[in-house]
């Protein structure tokens, strides 16, 4: 025969003292309001202490994270309180991988990019040695064609040249 389910009896000790929280909470001034549901330093609801102030045994906390009835109530009070609810370090810890992610991706893809600018640096050395040679080869071949010019026109206006070429 199947055990009785602790859900309904732990579902009432919660509400319970939830309900004792929260007329805590707004017994105090407005503009100085503070958490009265246990939470973590990091400002979290800290579950652990909500499982022992209605009395649960450490094997029955589960309950509290895994059960959606229980978790939801905790979760309201501790949204409204100003604290993060259960699970909110999964999601964290989700943001943070993606994060991370995205970081390695940019330095990945500025390690490229600086890559790519020193290679197209020495690309741009080796066209600018190459521009230069031709340049001079280019007013080397200029002059000899003045050169050449020259000679032919002594040659029309009837003056006889020795070319040693």
């Amino acid at each position: 025969m199947a055990r009785p389910s602790v859900i309904p009896q732990v579902l009432g000790r919660l509400e319970a003292y939830l309900n004792d929280r929260e007329a805590e909470y707004l017994a105090q001034p407005v503009d100085s309001r503070s958490p009265t549901v246990p939470a973590t330093p990091d400002g979290k609801v800290n579950v652990r202490a909500i499982a022992a102030a209605i009395g649960l045994k450490t094997t029955q906390e589960k309950y509290l994270y895994e059960r959606e009835e229980l978790s939801q109530l905790i979760n309201l009070m501790a949204e409204g309180q100003g604290l993060a609810p259960i699970g909110s370090r999964l999601l964290q810890a989700a943001a943070d991988k993606v994060l991370k992610e995205r970081i390695v991706r940019q330095a990945q893809n500025a390690k490229l990019a600086e890559q790519a600018a020193v290679e197209a640096q020495a690309a741009q050395a080796e066209l600018l040695e190459q521009l230069q040679a031709l340049a001079s080869e280019n007013e080397r071949l200029r002059a000899h064609n003045v050169r050449l010019q020259a000679q032919i026109d002594a040659m029309h206006a009837g003056v006889f040249i020795r070319v040693n070429e």
